[in-house]
């Protein structure tokens, strides 16, 4: 983001949204079924300190046993969260021989309170979890006494998937993406009502209304989104150059030997930057990589200017040799350049991800944008192979209210027939008002699409993933 530059703190999904371990199932409170993201991962151990001081390996073991044995999230994982955790004063790592025993802090326990309602959802969702994983391992059971009506060839089938999955253990993603078709045709098939041949077999009852389930099954499903993990720690960056895009755009690049090994592959990643607060306590907030030169170990970002906040002074009073503290990104959104077209629809906050990902769109292919920005002064020039088709709404002209003038400029665009992504940032209820009418007007895939309140009319440091 770089317009999420200031406007955000924070980054809660509501919910679990890409990070820190897997999240399956869905229903019953859970704000859906997605992924743990780092913010919340960080915020379940701040919960789980409240209780009691506690090794990195006792929290591992804490976290699996509350989930009932799905989740059991790695040294990997857990250790660079307590040790970021320690980093911005939210906990106390005290060593004890060879480990550290991680104590919650009073800005810890003050931040946690703040997000209490999430992290009691965390911890509700782990126990469901938990009571999930109890009934898949009694329905994966060998033949016991619980199961007698069960016929010795159902057991033996059973116990021979199970010795073909084990088998199968490690396998690379390709060959796991067609076992996954083969158990969900295999799903279909159990789940279809039978009847009974002259011989006595079960077969498939007819039902000439109902797509055939295992035939929409393929081993290799075309855009595929997925998410890549990366290590991270903080890197301290220096200032190479600072001018302005726009009048309330400024662009700042900064360079280090520590971007050697810094990896940022989503048009949308973002990284957080840390600033001293009035009082000395830790502030961060969002911003995205605009561009990433690995050879010149140089990193671009876009800061959309508004009422002063951290990182807008900041950028104002940037000068050439001035430093810089970045942490992440901790992962990227790999979306692939397989789609037909493409439609982008933002703010000034999403400009810098709307541009990085017109740059690296492949030739040709069709994609509007759709952004809202105070004046025609605003409009950015952005090089791009791709066929793109740019709408401005300026507010001097159009109006302020982002939601209306950004959803009608939706409604008059003929989008290309084909399959489409759709991605949305802006403030959280113009984002939200904007993807309910993809989803629900256009009926556009919801799978098919991400949308990112990247600030809030009124609160500082909010962020949601939509």
């Amino acid at each position: 983001m770089g317009g999420r530059g200031g406007w955000h703190h924070w980054k809660h999904g509501g919910g679990f949204s890409g990070g820190g371990g897997f999240w399956g199932g869905g229903g019953g409170g859970m704000p859906g079924s997605r992924k743990l993201s780092s913010a919340d991962l960080e915020l379940l151990l701040l919960a789980l300190l409240e209780r009691k001081p506690a090794h990195g390996y006792e929290l591992i073991r804490a976290v699996e046993e509350q989930s009932g044995g799905f989740y059991t999230p790695s040294p990997g994982v857990i250790y660079p969260a307590l040790t970021f955790l320690a980093e911005i004063g939210y906990a106390a790592a005290e060593p004890e021989g060879n480990r550290k025993l991680y104590r919650i802090t009073d800005s810890g326990r003050a931040h946690l309170e703040g997000h209490r309602g999430t992290a009691v959802a965390i911890l509700e969702g782990l126990r469901r979890i938990g009571g999930r994983m109890e009934q898949v391992r009694e329905a994966f059971a060998g033949v016991t006494d619980a199961d007698p009506a069960a016929s010795e060839d159902l057991h033996q089938a059973r116990h021979a998937l199970k010795s073909a999955l084990y088998g199968k253990r490690g396998c690379d993603a390709a060959e796991a993406r067609r076992l996954a078709a083969i158990l969900r045709r295999a799903t279909a098939e159990i789940l279809t009502p039978s009847s009974l041949n002259d011989d006595g077999a079960t077969v498939p009852a007819s039902q000439p209304d109902r797509p055939d389930l295992g035939d929409r099954m393929t081993d290799t499903p075309r855009h595929q989104i997925g998410r890549m993990r990366f290590d991270t720690r903080r890197r301290t960056l220096t200032v190479t150059s600072v001018a302005h895009l726009t009048p309330k755009m400024l662009r700042v690049v900064l360079t280090s030997p520590e971007l050697a090994d810094f990896d940022s592959r989503g048009a949308d990643d973002h990284i957080k930057l840390f600033f001293s607060g009035p009082d000395g306590q830790p502030l961060m907030r969002d911003y995205t990589p605009r561009a990433f030169s690995q050879a010149d170990r140089t990193l671009t970002l876009d800061f959309a200017l508004h009422d002063a906040g951290p990182a807008t002074a900041w950028a104002l009073g940037a000068k050439v040799g001035d430093t810089l503290e970045i942490g992440g990104p901790r992962g990227s959104m790999i979306v692939p350049d397989d789609f037909d077209w493409y439609l982008l629809v933002a703010d000034e906050t999403g400009l810098p991800a709307i541009g990085r990902r017109l740059e690296e769109l492949r030739p040709g292919v069709p994609v509007h944008t759709v952004v809202a920005v105070d004046s025609a002064a605003e409009i950015q020039a952005i090089e791009t192979k791709a066929r793109w088709t740019a709408h401005w709404v300026t507010r001097d002209s159009h109006g302020t209210d982002d939601a209306a003038t950004l959803r009608r400029a939706v409604e008059g665009i003929q989008l290309p027939p084909g399959d489409g992504y759709v991605w949305i940032a802006a403030e959280a209820t113009v984002a939200k008002a904007l993807r309910a009418y993809v989803l629900e007007d256009r009926k556009h895939p919801a799978q098919w699409m991400r949308a990112s309140g990247y600030w809030l009319r009124g609160e500082a440091g909010a962020h949601e993933n939509l």
